[in-house]
């Protein structure tokens, strides 16, 4: 017989997801933003963002495993994030105030400097949140609060130029500014509410102390970890193809460049809305079947993509799919960090190891390559079709254009379904799991 787990008060969520609020202001949102903004307030060139792009990716391989690493070697999560937080803290005014001669080495250093910040607060938050429950359905939940608060910082910064100039969607330098106060501020307060409120869970398994090698070992000795990676792949380069030509296909095909707003707003709050209507879909069918289900949701929303004619009549509908969009693609932001967590539970039982912020540090990792490769991949279909954006638009392009925004990631959101549907780890497997690993520690 085993204990139930304890459904956590919903304060104690709030205070440990409000991390995320300031967090999340600094990645997607910051890597919209910036490349324009540094080639129109400094001295960066085309050729220098794309060099601190490539250069940050690199970074990133080398940080974020190692972070992982370090954070579960250590046994804490705390510390981890304070430091982060300071980093943020000291980076943040210079990456997003520079001068007008800054060039290549300002972006570069700042750049990675809040990076780094960010992944110390990042991969010990997530590990600490797959800790906080061993709940199947309560890690869901913990999920859920903290994705809301991300969305809702994520809302923030875009609509910040709104709330301080008055109507405008320029992020002037006086916006900018403002932001890097918020979140030089909001970041170091919120981990410090978090670490005196919220207690960091005990680690649930002895082991010897964890090695370097222990980075491939996480990844060589978990089929399930395998599995949900591969899956997680092809779905991460489906809803980056998506993301990286939302923009170009709604300005370029359908002719609504000054519409993109309208267009993006309603499909983040759906992202952020249905989040609560899908925590309770995954209380009547297991996370991994809710994703496939996800995926299916997407590929009908897509294929509804090429019936739009270019023109103002298509505004309504392409609002009305890319808001169908966000709705399914919301779900990921719960079932992802979820079943990771459970899978956690299954290295804790096979290798006896708690490797937690290791393999969250392969997630953020696979995200952020797929944010990357995915566009890329997409960006580099239309082109083969012969689509420059500096000429006018022919059949061919806009055939391409076509291919890499709906037909491309619906090839790849396909197997994905399969995979998702068919993985390994679900309820009954993680409650066996849950069982074995309590009833090993009653004999310990």
């Amino acid at each position: 017989m085993t204990t139930a787990p304890v459904r956590l008060p919903t304060p104690v969520l709030l205070l440990f997801g409000l991390v995320n609020l300031p967090l999340s202001m600094l990645m997607s949102p910051t890597a919209a933003i910036l490349p324009n903004f540094y080639l129109e307030y400094s001295a960066v060139t085309l050729a220098g963002l794309a060099t601190a792009t490539l250069m940050a990716r690199l970074f990133d391989g080398l940080t974020d495993p190692l972070i992982g690493y370090l954070s579960d070697r250590s046994g804490h999560r705390k510390p981890w994030m304070a430091l982060g937080a300071l980093a943020v803290a000291a980076g943040t005014w210079f990456l997003f105030n520079p001068a007008a001669e800054a060039g290549l080495l300002h972006l570069l250093a700042w750049y990675l400097l809040v990076t780094l910040g960010w992944t110390l607060v990042e991969i010990p938050h997530t590990a600490m949140a797959a800790e906080l429950s061993t709940g199947y359905h309560e890690r869901s939940r913990i999920m859920l609060w903290r994705q809301l608060l991300g969305f809702a910082g994520g809302i923030l910064f875009m609509a910040s130029p709104m709330l301080l100039v008055g109507g405008s969607t320029e992020f002037s330098p006086a916006v900018m500014r403002v932001l890097a106060l918020f979140i030089m501020l909001a970041l170091p307060l919120a981990v410090a509410l978090m670490c005196f409120t919220v207690p960091e869970p005990a680690r649930r398994v002895r082991s010897r102390r964890l090695r370097p090698g222990d980075l491939w070992r996480a990844l060589r000795d978990n089929p399930p970890l395998q599995y949900f990676l591969l899956t997680q792949v092809l779905f991460g380069l489906a809803t980056g193809a998506v993301a990286s030509l939302f923009v170009i296909y709604t300005s370029q095909y359908l002719g609504l460049p000054d519409k993109v707003p309208h267009i993006a707003l309603p499909m983040t709050l759906a992202m952020a809305l249905g989040m609560p209507l899908w925590l309770q879909v995954m209380r009547r069918i297991e996370k991994h079947r809710a994703w496939a289900l996800a995926g299916g949701g997407m590929i009908l929303t897509l294929l509804w993509v090429p019936t739009l004619a270019p023109g103002a009549q298509s505004l309504g509908p392409m609002m009305a799919i890319m808001t169908s969009f966000g709705f399914f693609l919301g779900l990921s932001s719960i079932a992802l960090p979820s079943l990771l967590a459970d899978i956690v539970d299954y290295d804790i039982w096979r290798n006896r190891h708690d490797r937690a912020a290791i393999f969250f540090s392969f997630q953020a990792l696979v995200t952020k390559l797929n944010q990357g490769v995915g566009g890329a991949i997409a960006l580099s279909i239309p082109a083969l079709f012969g689509f420059t954006a500096k000429e006018a638009l022919t059949a061919e392009g806009a055939l391409g254009l076509k291919v890499a925004f709906v037909a491309w990631p619906c090839v790849l959101l396909l197997p994905m379904l399969v995979l998702a549907w068919r993985y390994p780890l679900g309820r009954q497997a993680h409650s066996i799991l849950s069982r074995r690993i309590l009833g090993r520690k009653k004999l310990a």
